[in-house]
């Protein structure tokens, strides 16, 4: 079963428009304070997956955050809803300090409000329940008031939510296809009633066909439940098309972070005008736009290069890149940089 309304072009419209009140009201959900992470990997060495960053994500919008595998961006989620404690820094949700939340009642309302969806649907459904006690598992901790037929009805209402059958409930996760099982994992998420959700690459193993599905549906359930996302990929072209912000990082560093249409119109960073260069345009013998080739590998994190770490694959690397790490400018309102060129 589909969603009817996702073919009402005029009414989603609408709900868009409603929900963009909220969003520029500019009400902070989530503040990211100087956040590092950092992983012991033996020997003495350390493993800086997150280095140092900072950003805002107001209530009812959609934060992309985007870079090629490795760079931290999953790290970052995991860390905002404190599956990992922060090594320095903090992160700030409705006005308390994650780290800082202790007792069981207050972790219990924290996780309540704080979701995420995961990238692979296929191993983040426990194969030994049914879809229906999937589902149903954080309605019974989160309401404990509820009995088996409303946890049955919440559970139908959900997957009916999000494009499923009830009957689904009755089904095991090898019985669905990947797309229908990233659909569980979002009423899985939906469950509780959360406030924020970490979409962690949710549509990276599905098919092509099925990604644009899964995106309208996070786009309609968000005006719809005035949902705040985190949504993190390395699909650039995706990321344009869902997010209100968009920050990029780089081997743990946040470089570049702007409003979605200023990003895509004029990146600033070397980084960012490489990585929007490389989204493959409709028209295969278009030559509107040059390809950027980054050369050299990415280093690694637990031997990251002084001053810039961008700087040994950066066609305008200068003398003071490969000494001084770039402080935080602003060219243009709302558009930040961490880059030498616009010292």
């Amino acid at each position: 079963m589909e969603l009817q309304i996702l073919n009402d072009q005029k009414l989603l419209d609408s709900m868009r428009a409603e929900h963009q009140k909220l969003i520029d009201k500019k009400e902070v959900l989530v503040e990211v304070k100087d956040l590092s992470k950092y992983f012991n990997v033996g020997k003495g060495k350390t493993l800086k997956a997150v280095d140092g960053i900072n950003f805002n994500i107001y209530k009812g919008e959609t934060f992309g955050l985007v870079g090629e595998s490795g760079c931290g961006k999953t790290t970052v989620g995991r860390t905002i809803l404190n599956i990992y404690k922060p090594t320095k820094g903090d992160v700030i949700f409705r006005g308390e300090n994650v780290k800082n939340i202790k007792g069981a009642k207050k972790v219990r309302n924290f996780k309540k409000n704080a979701q995420m969806i995961f990238q692979d649907p296929y191993s983040s459904l426990d194969a030994r329940m049914t879809i229906g006690e999937i589902i149903g598992e954080g309605v019974k901790v989160h309401y404990p008031d509820y009995d088996e037929n409303k946890i049955k009805n919440r559970v139908s209402n959900l997957l009916q939510l999000v494009g499923l059958n009830p009957e689904h409930g009755a089904r095991f996760p090898h019985e669905l296809s990947g797309g229908q099982r990233q659909r569980v994992g979002i009423a899985r998420a939906l469950a509780i009633d959360p406030a924020f959700i970490v979409c962690d690459e949710p549509i990276s193993a599905l098919d092509v066909s099925i990604q644009a599905q899964v995106v309208n549906l996070l786009n309609y359930l968000q005006w719809e439940m005035g949902l705040t996302y985190l949504f993190i990929s390395h699909d650039l072209s995706m990321v344009q098309h869902i997010s209100d912000r968009v920050g990029v990082m780089y081997l743990g560093n946040l470089v570049e972070l702007a409003d979605n249409k200023q990003l895509y119109a004029n990146p600033l960073h070397p980084y960012t005008q490489a990585l929007i260069s490389a989204i493959p345009e409709a028209d295969p013998e278009s030559t509107t736009k040059d390809r950027i080739k980054l050369e050299g590998e990415i280093p690694s994190p637990v031997n990251k290069p002084s001053g810039c770490s961008f700087h040994t694959r950066c066609i305008h690397c200068m003398d003071i890149c490969t000494k001084e790490v770039p402080k935080v400018t602003e060219p243009e309102p709302g558009h930040f940089v961490s880059c030498h060129l616009y010292k």
